[in-house]
């Protein structure tokens, strides 16, 4: 009996912990949640503000009608609506990355292995860049692209995201190449092994999961960006985010806004964000702390 009880006494010292969590959960999540309902047609204002509540023999009940509907979404299914828009980004996020990687995974392994001469100051200028605001850049990007026709390409905007996915590129794979065993890479050198060998047949094999959660990192950052795609995009090149502000891939007023579609395409635009970082979770704390402990 006295083990019982005091294994009632834990869970109840356990209750508030959960209690908390669980409050910090919803109102994270609230926002989606919200979207989702509202993309449905479902509209809760009337059970927070009192209005729908009805009092029968002192016991609330909710008079207030709900009759979810999924009409939003299929409009907002439509190829030119929300996947125009999706693939839009997907497009502008891989070049991206791409480019990212292309100069990022050289650049990480040069900061975590070799001995070069001001590579602490390189590594603090580039983890300087991400903090950047983009309002410091994006008027002269938006004069530099209007003349030189970079202005809503694919290309550009592919150009323009470097500023927030190299930085974090570098960083992340400068800490997963320096992971790596000193030993494996004196292994080589004894072996006889240059350093483009070292590079590409032992760091890069050696950390592979680590650059594709590194990747699908980066395009999610890219993927909610909106002050960026909001100036230099137009009709060919529009982004999710862009779109679903906007109507959705046409230019319409603010009083014209449906805010049931926005709501739904909303929904339909975390979708993807949420799938990839369920695909690199296992990966992504390993990947950071690397990252600051190179």
């Amino acid at each position: 009996m006295g083990k019982i009880q005091s294994k009632i006494r834990r869970k109840m010292k356990r209750i508030p912990v959960y209690v908390l969590l669980i409050s910090c959960t919803l109102f994270a999540c609230w926002p989606i949640i919200i979207l989702g309902f509202e993309g449905a047609d479902i509209d809760l204002s009337p059970i927070f503000s009192g209005e729908g509540i009805r009092y029968v023999g002192g016991v609330p009940f909710f008079s207030g009608g709900i009759y979810p509907t999924a009409i939003h979404y299929l409009d907002a299914l439509n190829f030119s609506a929300f996947p125009k828009l999706a693939l839009n980004s997907a497009i502008i996020a891989i070049l991206s990355v791409i480019i990212a990687l292309a100069a990022g995974i050289p650049a990480g392994y040069g900061l975590a292995r070799m001995n070069l001469r001001g590579k602490r100051l390189v590594a603090f200028l580039l983890i300087a860049l991400r903090t950047v605001s983009p309002f410091a850049i994006i008027i002269p990007l938006f004069i530099l692209y209007t003349q030189s026709g970079l202005w809503d390409t694919y290309y550009g905007m592919a150009v323009a995201y470097l500023v927030l996915n190299f930085p974090v590129v570098v960083w992340m794979l400068r800490g997963l190449f320096a992971d790596i065993p000193a030993e494996t890479y004196d292994a080589a050198e004894i072996f006889g092994a240059s350093e483009s060998q070292i590079f590409r047949r032992i760091a890069i094999p050696s950390i592979t999961l680590g650059i594709l959660a590194t990747a699908i990192f980066a395009t999610v950052l890219i993927w909610n960006e909106f002050l960026m795609a909001d100036l230099l995009t137009g009709p060919s090149s529009k982004t999710v985010s862009v779109g679903i502000w906007t109507g959705l891939g046409e230019n319409v007023g603010f009083k014209s806004v449906n805010w049931d579609d926005i709501n739904a395409a909303g929904a339909l635009a975390f979708i993807p964000a949420f799938a990839l970082f369920l695909v690199i979770k296992q990966y992504l704390a390993k990947a950071f702390t690397l990252a600051t402990a190179g």
